[in-house]
């Protein structure tokens, strides 16, 4: 299973509303990283993967304070526990960490 889009904030609020799974929100710019899509799939079983594009929705580029794309910003019953900015393969395994 690959990210949802989240193109509202209906769609924003209705995921983090999810309860007794991690909610992963992928903000990127231009194109999704298929190792993301790839991470997306792995933790399935666990988490709700979601993709928004910050260039499209500046309000959710506001929301997660992007700095820098990708950023990954990893939830549990509507509380934030890890963000991660940077896509390199030491940033993917912190997320790991977590959803593992």
């Amino acid at each position: 299973m690959a990210h949802k889009e989240l193109n509202s904030k209906a769609d924003f609020d209705s995921a983090l509303a999810t309860k007794g799974k991690y909610v992963l929100v992928y903000c990127y710019a231009g194109e999704v990283n298929p190792k993301a899509e790839e991470y997306a799939s792995k933790f399935a079983h666990n988490t709700d993967a979601y993709k928004v594009d910050v260039e499209k929705h500046a309000a959710a580029k506001e929301y997660f304070g992007v700095a820098t794309t990708p950023t990954v910003v990893v939830y549990k019953d509507g509380t934030q526990l890890k963000k991660i900015e940077g896509g390199g393969p030491e940033n993917m395994e912190a997320i790991a960490s977590v959803l593992a």
